[in-house]
């Protein structure tokens, strides 16, 4: 049998065949768009944190990460909002998506429940009536998604994403509209309007259930809950109406509004924070003025707000214990900055960090207002969490400062994260890509450390065990028991 011939390929055999796979290579990817296989092309993950090797390296765990599905070309990601469980992204192209995630450690009375989808699953993501328009922060609550567009706020189900309900006035979307309790806030060029969750609930079971505390007890009779004292009834809540009601916000508003306490605050653009907290009749508004435009939206930290402005003031107002009549919300420290301030009070722990722009970070005593430390490291801020500060810096890359004194810990590259996402909610951080690829990360946890036992109960641990392993004893004449308020020379004191 004659040998084989081994027949070498034409170098312009070569070229062409490099050519065709190119070529499918690229009709692929102009079908598909931006999307999981599309990640290389926005830059490699590697040095990023999220590489779970990195992130771990950090001081950091990473908790989930995701690729936005179903971008159109030349669409990008706009907002991305935390909440509890949940985190809502909307994108260019009109769409909002809802991606499941761990309870915030900011509301420990939201557990995760047994089969309940995994961190980082798309839950779903739905089209708004109009797409093209600007979709502005969305508002979670617990049982509805709030997002405003253009002059038209839409109500989705937090489960199915499934509109509710649309509510539209040529001077709404000026802000996100927020989801406190029953309500949901919408700021416009006026004030505030407010609608409801549920527009078709039973007010009168509301406000019975607000005037007395909560719903009533199983097994309670109608007449008895329709028997209130003669004082109670003057005490007796004012039935608030389902209607869309407008609310004088007393200027225009500069941020979407956020929970406090049991009601809502806001931030006007000349520095006017009011809040409207319910009481057992009515509601009450209490106002405090800051006198310059705020420099970002106020944090809130239980019954404390921390604000600050753009003329380099920083100041903790917290909210009386106890509402009277005559109550106002109360001024607790005033701090003047080196400079103005150009973002948010970041609060953790006992320490308020705010940026100075150029000038660097600066934090203070969340009790006292006292100045920490100052860094000369200029950025934005976009998390505070475990010791760590972080920021995108003005070389465009992500920095970490140590919350104790401000030095320089970390320097990474952002790779395909370059959307600053700001999280004044909780201690997580969020990186995003404009193709829109989230990635989720917390600050690691120690594990508890195992009770050391100490010399009285190595002590005690033989006797224990010899008592156990002692054979019992015939049964003799019994024990005088000591008097009361003796002790037995046995006995532990």
């Amino acid at each position: 049998m004659p040998p084989a011939i081994c027949r070498r390929p034409r170098p312009a055999a070569l070229v062409w065949t490099a050519l065709a796979c190119a070529a499918v290579a690229w009709t692929m990817f102009a079908r598909t768009g931006p999307g999981p296989g599309s990640a290389l092309a926005d830059g490699c993950l590697s040095g990023t944190l999220a590489d779970e090797f990195t992130a771990d390296r950090m001081g950091l765990v990473r908790e989930w990460i995701i690729q936005i599905p179903s971008l159109a070309p030349g669409r990008t990601l706009e907002n991305v909002v935390s909440g509890d469980g949940i985190v809502v992204a909307t994108t260019s192209d009109g769409l909002v998506h809802a991606i499941q995630t761990t309870p915030s450690r900011a509301a420990p009375q939201t557990v995760a429940q047994p089969g309940s989808p995994l961190p980082g699953t798309l839950l779903w993501s739905r089209p708004v009536v109009r797409p093209g328009g600007r979709l502005e922060q969305a508002g979670i609550g617990a049982a509805l998604v709030a997002v405003s567009q253009d002059k038209s706020v839409y109500g989705l189900a937090r489960e199915t994403g499934l509109q509710r309900w649309q509510e539209t006035d040529k001077n709404l979307a000026a802000a996100g509209a927020a989801v406190i309790g029953d309500w949901v806030y919408a700021p416009n060029g006026n004030g505030l309007t407010r609608f409801a969750v549920n527009p078709l609930r039973q007010p009168a079971d509301a406000a019975g259930a607000a005037a007395t505390g909560g719903s009533r007890a199983p097994g309670a009779s109608a007449a008895t809950a329709k028997a209130p004292a003669k004082k109670d009834k003057k005490a007796k809540k004012r039935e608030e109406s389902l209607l869309p009601a407008d609310i004088e916000t007393g200027g225009v508003v500069a941020y979407q509004p956020v929970p406090l306490q049991k009601g809502v605050l806001w931030c006007t653009t000349d520095g006017l924070l009011v809040t409207l907290q319910p009481t057992e009749v009515d509601w009450q508004r209490l106002e405090f003025a800051l006198e310059n435009p705020p420099a970002g939206p106020p944090t809130v930290r239980d019954r404390s707000i921390f604000a600050s402005t753009t003329n380099g003031d920083l100041a903790r107002i917290d909210l009386p214990a106890k509402l009277t009549k005559a109550a106002q919300l109360q001024l607790i420290w005033h701090a003047v900055l080196p400079g103005p301030a150009e973002s948010s009070c970041f609060v953790h722990g006992d320490t308020v960090v705010v940026s100075l722009g150029d000038q660097g970070i600066a934090a203070y005593s969340a009790e006292t207002g006292a100045f920490l430390w100052q860094s000369c490291v200029a950025g934005t801020i976009v998390s505070v969490g475990g010791d760590r500060v972080w920021l995108f810096d003005r070389v465009g890359r992500l920095s970490s400062l140590h919350i104790a004194d401000g030095l320089r810990r970390e320097t990474l590259c952002l790779g395909p994260f370059t959307m600053p996402l700001v999280n004044l909610r909780d201690d997580r951080l969020l990186l995003a890509s404009p193709s829109g690829m989230i990635v989720s990360l917390s600050p690691r946890r120690a594990a508890p450390a195992a009770a050391v036992p100490t010399e009285g109960d190595a002590a005690r641990e033989p006797k224990a065990a010899a008592a156990t392993d002692a054979e019992p004893t015939p049964a003799e004449e019994p024990m005088e028991e000591p008097a009361e308020g003796m002790v037995g020379a046995d006995a532990s004191p």
